[in-house]
C-alpha cells in the first residue's frame, strides 16, 4: 500500500472518529461505528491504530502540535506590533475551533469521571496547552509587556475563559457574531478587565 494511500486512509478513519466523538461521545462510540462511518474494514483500522483509545490519543496529540504551530513568541523585532501579533494568533486559534467545531464537542465532553485513562488524557491535554500560555506569559514579561504575575495561576484564568468562549462559539450559530468583534472583546477584557475609572 503506498504512503499516500495510507495517509489518505488514516484521515478518513480519524475523521470519521472525530464526528463520531462529537456526535455520540467518546464511550458512546465503538470501533464499529468507526470503522462503518468511514468505509474500512476492521482488518484495515487494525493496520493504523491499535484501540479506540489509541485513535483518542493520535486526534489530541495532533490538536497539541496544530496549537504549537500557533502559538507563536511575541517578536518584539517584527514590524507589526505586539498587540497584532497577539490578535493573529487569537484570530488563528479561534478560527481553528470555527473550522473544526467536532474538536470542542469532544474536548469540552461532559463525560470525564466516567474513565481514568480518558481524563487522563484530557489532562495531559490541557497541561500541555497551560504550559504553552505560561511560557508565553513568562515570555511577556521577560519583554516588560506582561505585568508580574503568578504564571500558573494566570494561565489557568486564561485556558478557563478560553474554553468557555470556545464552547460558546462552537455551540451557537456563526451568524450571531463577527470574528473581530469576538476577538475585541476578548482583547479588552485581558488588557483591561471589566472595570471603568469611576471604580479606581
Amino acid at each position: 500500500m503506498s504512503k499516500v494511500l495510507r495517509n489518505r486512509t488514516e484521515k478518513i478513519v480519524l475523521r470519521s472518529a472525530k464526528e463520531l466523538f462529537a456526535q455520540k461521545g467518546y464511550h458512546q462510540t465503538s470501533i464499529s461505528d468507526i470503522i462503518r462511518r468511514a468505509g474500512v474494514a476492521r482488518g484495515t483500522f487494525y493496520l493504523y491504530f491499535q484501540s479506540k483509545r489509541d485513535v483518542f490519543n493520535t486526534i489530541l496529540d495532533e490538536l497539541v502540535k496544530s496549537l504549537g504551530g500557533i502559538m507563536k513568541r511575541i517578536d518584539l523585532n517584527s514590524s507589526t506590533p505586539p498587540l497584532e501579533q497577539l490578535r493573529n494568533i487569537l484570530r488563528l486559534i479561534f478560527t481553528l475551533a470555527l473550522e473544526d467545531p467536532d474538536m470542542p464537542r469532544i474536548l469540552l465532553s461532559r463525560a470525564v469521571g466516567l474513565d481514568r485513562e480518558f481524563d487522563r488524557k484530557l489532562h495531559e491535554f490541557y497541561g500541555a496547552v497551560q504550559g504553552k500560555v505560561e511560557s508565553a506569559l513568562q515570555h511577556g514579561i521577560e519583554l516588560g509587556l506582561v505585568r508580574m504575575c503568578n504564571t500558573e495561576i494566570t494561565a489557568c484564568c486564561i485556558l478557563g475563559c478560553s474554553k468557555e468562549v470556545i464552547e460558546f462559539i462552537s455551540s451557537e450559530p456563526k451568524s450571531i457574531f463577527q470574528l473581530d468583534e469576538l476577538l475585541d472583546e476578548i482583547l479588552n477584557f485581558g488588557l483591561q478587565g471589566i472595570l471603568t475609572s469611576r471604580m479606581a
